[in-house]
């Protein structure tokens, strides 16, 4: 493998890629800051078995400044990386530079250090454990308080809310009772993979072929089961594999958490950028960000409680469009379109500058 294996950053005059803005294949990208052929390669080699494209930067004022990703000092550099206000994550070098990163290392906090070859299989793993939790997308998890209280129908109704604004959007359901959501939203589900396919594979998906793969109603992404006879739980490395890639190839994933608490909590919350617990007014839980499901809004909300968001009544229409089977038709209600927007959870298509 040689430099020409791997991207440089632009140099001056041009321009970096925006914060947020997604590559052509939607690859994590991490940054090496050196002109050392030797550590470059080596680097090169370690990033593409971590599934992580590297750029070379030869000039630290080109260095990106949004906090993208991992930047890499090669030793020939790193003693510019002392220089306040430039992101430093991992200091490299080969052998011969082993107590120059160190010392480096002992005056920039935070500051990790890979001695190559023999810390090539630790800096592996730092880059694709970054990877995995790497992606763009917003992921909003609903747990819900008690039964009944209509959360997997405002897990898709967010999802599609997050469609109608431009976002590419999915609803994972990984609620753990879960008979499927299909019947919600359509009388025959679309083309596409449910829990069962990616249970057979192992869930071995890139986040492109997940973005492709999964059934989409109306340009909404969904991940349901197929049959209500489910027979098997989701293993947790199904699930942060799953995760992982939905956080890269959507820009907004509902999660549909089921009742709380959620047996693999643990692994979901690595991928969950906010918790929202849906509640009645009877089920209100100590503490945290809380939507009202079936009421207008709450008559009383004594000190120490949750931060109450807002409710989502049940609209008569909302019933109706349940018992059809056809969900997504409520989107002609201005009532509840305001009611979603009140919300505010539904981040902000960033607008795209020539």
């Amino acid at each position: 493998m040689t430099e020409s294996d791997f991207e440089q950053l632009p140099q001056k005059g041009t321009s970096a890629p925006a914060a947020g803005e997604r590559t052509a294949d939607d690859e994590p990208i991490c940054t090496i800051v050196s002109n050392d052929t030797r550590i470059i390669e080596r680097c090169a080699v370690i990033a593409v078995g971590a599934a992580v494209r590297i750029n070379q930067c030869a000039d630290p004022q080109l260095l990106p400044g949004d906090g993208s990703g991992p930047v890499l000092w090669g030793s020939d550099m790193a003693a510019l990386a002392e220089n306040p206000g430039r992101p430093v994550d991992v200091l490299v070098g080969l052998e011969d530079s082993e107590a120059l990163i160190w010392s480096l290392a002992s005056r920039i906090p935070k500051a990790r250090v890979a001695v190559l070859p023999s810390a090539s299989q630790w800096l592996g793993e730092y880059l694709g454990l970054w990877a995995m939790r790497a992606g763009h997308g917003h992921t909003l998890a609903l747990n819900s308080t008690a039964g009944g209280l209509g959360t997997t129908t405002l897990s898709l109704l967010l999802a599609h809310a997050g469609t109608l604004s431009g976002l590419r959007s999915a609803m994972i359901d990984l609620d753990p009772h879960s008979q499927g959501a299909w019947p919600l939203v359509c009388a025959q589900p679309p083309i596409g993979i449910g829990w069962e396919e990616l249970q057979q594979s192992g869930g071995a998906l890139a986040a492109h072929q997940l973005a492709e793969t999964l059934p989409k109603l109306r340009d909404t992404a969904i991940l349901t089961w197929s049959r209500a006879n489910r027979t098997q739980e989701l293993e947790d490395q199904l699930v942060i594999r799953l995760l992982a890639a939905a956080r890269q190839g959507f820009d907004l994933v509902v999660v549909d958490a089921g009742r709380a608490p959620h047996p693999q909590r643990l692994a979901m919350n690595q991928f969950i950028d906010r918790n929202i617990a849906t509640a009645s007014s009877m089920t209100l839980p100590a503490s945290g960000e809380v939507v009202l499901c079936g009421e207008q809004k709450l008559r009383c909300t004594p000190q120490g409680f949750p931060e109450i968001l807002g409710a989502v009544p049940v609209l008569p229409r909302i019933s109706k469009a349940l018992e059809r089977g056809q969900l997504f038709d409520i989107f002609k209600s201005r009532a509840l379109r305001q009611h979603l927007s009140n919300l505010c959870l539904i981040p902000q298509v960033k607008e795209q500058h020539p």
